[in-house]
This record gives structure tokens, C-alpha cells and sequence, in this order.
């Protein structure tokens, strides 16, 4: 899946969702544009105020030119850019000029005495319903998800650390684990709101609406995590291979400078047996060995045996040759 198609196909399922309660389409109308919108001021005498909602969804597009529709019987203008040489994507806007104060303080961007006002106004997000639109609206808005088969991350950005601690205090009464941080950019430093964690994202997408991106999103999740898995037991299973193959290299030296230092009719029956058996199958693990003995011994048994042998080789032989993982467990000769 090419870099960013996923948020594409997640924001396009969520901009088809049309809330019917006024109290759910009030909250997304009010996070879209406290995330995507910007206001213009025309004019010199008695300034005119221009809002523009710009994205690069037109499903976002959509939805937001029917919220306002919807909630304030106002008719946005509709606009879209087409991609070319100086435009990487086609962009849209939806453009409105009249009723904009009204329509802003419905919204909670202005406060009653026509002031622009932070953060997540409290009044629109009581309950459950509302504040999963209010969440969904600032995806909507300025929100990114990695793909299902890529490292688990999502984040919404947001216009001022006021803004971003509101979301994240709004994503925990969803019981969504979220944390508002700042990263430093070429613009200077901007504050978000970030998701970590493949269970904790596939929750949030379900809570904003998003249930066909959940189940791709899960689908991936599993598969990402058994193939992690599978990689570890491989890394692990090669690691205990060269440890297998050390221990078994340096049992061999131990036992030659044993039987170049004592002789072979010095060596005790037992230990020779091992000794025998370990220098014609230098790769066979100890419970091969134990098996072929006459009669057969545990692996327990031919470890202490081996280390006997290291013993009687002196030097750093006796140090080495079977030493066990400082982990595994020590079995009584």
C-alpha cells in the first residue's frame, strides 16, 4: 500500500457518515473547522470576513459543505484546484461569506463577546456521541494514520498546545490512550496529538466510525505481529545455533588437551566414553550423545561429564568448554 492511501481510504469512510442528532453534527461541524479552517479578512472600510475550509478529501469537502447546510441553512461556495505543475494534489475548498460570526460562534471559535476562544469548547462534547463526532471531525481536520503493515502510529495536529491538550484530555474520556506533544519542524515547532500502539489505534478508529478501516487495520495488526514474532524465534533459534556450535568447539579442545595431557587409559571409563563420543560427532547436541551412550545418560549427565573432562584439561578449558547461559539451569553431575 503506497504511503499514505490508508489515512486517504480511513477519511473518505468517515466523511460518509452523516450524524442525524443536531448535538453530534454541531461537534464534527466545529472540529473541522477548528483544524482545517482559516479565516480572511477582505476590505479596507468595515473588513469582510471570509471562511475557508481547504483539504485535500473530497469527501472532507463534501461533508463540511453539508454540515453547514445542515446546521445553519447557509450555502458555501464550492471550490477545487486541480493538480498540476505547482499543485502535487488536487485540493478543495468550501468557501463561506455570509453568516461567518454566527457560524464561528455556534462552532466555539468565537466567545460571546466576539473573541476567538481556544481550545475544545466543553458545551459541544458532553456527551459520548458528540465527542466521538468532535474527535472524528479533528481527524477529519488534520489527522494521519500509517498503514496496517507499517509501525503503529497515528496523530492529529493541532493549532496550539491549547488545543492539542484539549484533544488529548477528550481522546481519554473515549478511553482512547493519547498524548499531546510538540515536534520541532522547518516551520518552527507545532503541537499534536498522537496515538501509539497497534491495539490502542485500531480502538480509535472504531470510536470514530471508521469499522471497515478497523478491520483492515486489525487484519494487518495480526500479521505484522506473527511475522515479528516468527523473525524473533529465528533470530533467537540462529543465536542458540552459535552457541550450540561454540560450547560444542570448545567440549572438543577440552577433551583433546584431556586426552593429549593424560592419555586415553588414564581417563576413567566414563569420561572416555563422552570423550570418544563427543570428538567423532562434534556437532551432535548433548542429548544425541547421551543417547548413544551404553547405557543412555540424560544431557545432564553428559554436560558433567564434559565438564569433568575440562577440568582435567586444566587452563581455560575448564573455564569454557560446556559452559552453560548464565540463565539456563545447572544440572547436579
Amino acid at each position: 500500500m503506497a504511503r499514505g492511501q490508508f489515512a486517504v481510504r480511513v477519511k473518505e469512510e468517515l466523511a460518509a457518515l452523516r450524524p442525524s442528532a443536531p448535538s453530534e453534527r454541531r461537534a464534527l461541524l466545529a472540529a473541522l473547522l477548528r483544524f482545517a479552517a482559516t479565516l480572511h479578512l477582505a476590505g479596507t472600510v468595515g473588513p469582510r470576513v471570509t471562511l475557508v475550509l481547504a483539504t485535500e478529501s473530497g469527501g472532507v469537502a463534501r461533508l463540511a459543505f453539508w454540515l453547514l447546510h445542515a446546521s445553519y441553512g447557509v450555502r458555501p461556495e464550492f471550490r477545487m484546484r486541480t493538480r498540476g505543475a505547482l499543485v502535487a494534489r488536487a485540493r478543495y475548498e468550501v468557501v463561506l461569506a455570509e453568516r461567518v460570526e454566527r457560524v464561528l460562534g455556534g462552532a466555539g471559535i468565537l466567545d460571546g463577546s466576539g473573541q476567538l476562544a481556544g481550545g475544545v469548547p466543553a458545551r459541544l462534547v458532553r456527551g459520548r456521541a458528540a465527542a466521538a463526532c468532535y474527535a472524528r471531525g479533528a481527524f477529519l481536520g488534520r489527522g494521519s494514520v500509517t498503514a496496517p503493515t507499517r509501525a503503529p502510529h497515528l496523530e492529529v495536529g493541532t493549532p496550539d498546545e491549547h488545543g492539542a491538550r484539549d484533544l488529548a484530555a477528550l481522546l481519554a474520556r473515549l478511553d482512547l490512550p493519547a498524548a499531546a506533544g510538540v515536534r520541532a519542524g522547518a516551520h518552527g515547532e507545532t503541537w499534536r496529538v498522537v496515538v501509539k500502539g497497534g491495539e490502542a489505534i485500531g480502538r480509535t478508529l472504531a470510536t470514530l466510525g471508521a469499522r471497515d478501516a478497523y478491520l483492515s487495520w486489525e487484519d494487518g495488526r495480526i500479521r505484522r505481529e506473527v511475522r515479528g514474532e516468527a523473525v524473533r524465534l529465528a533470530n533467537a533459534d540462529e543465536a542458540n545455533l552459535r552457541r550450540s556450535v561454540a560450547a560444542a568447539m570448545a567440549q572438543v579442545a577440552a577433551v583433546e588437551r584431556a586426552v593429549t595431557r593424560l592419555g586415553w587409559e588414564r581417563l576413567p571409563s566414563d569420561l572416555a566414553a563422552v570423550a570418544t563420543l563427543r570428538l567423532a560427532h562434534p556437532d551432535a547436541t548433548l542429548a544425541e550423545l547421551g543417547a548413544a551412550l551404553d547405557p543412555p545418560r540424560s544431557k545432564g549427565a553428559v554436560l558433567a561429564r564434559l565438564r569433568r573432562l575440562a577440568a582435567l584439561a586444566g587452563g581455560e578449558g575448564a573455564a569454557t568448554a560446556g559452559r552453560p547461559r548464565p540463565s539456563s539451569r545447572r544440572v547436579p553431575p
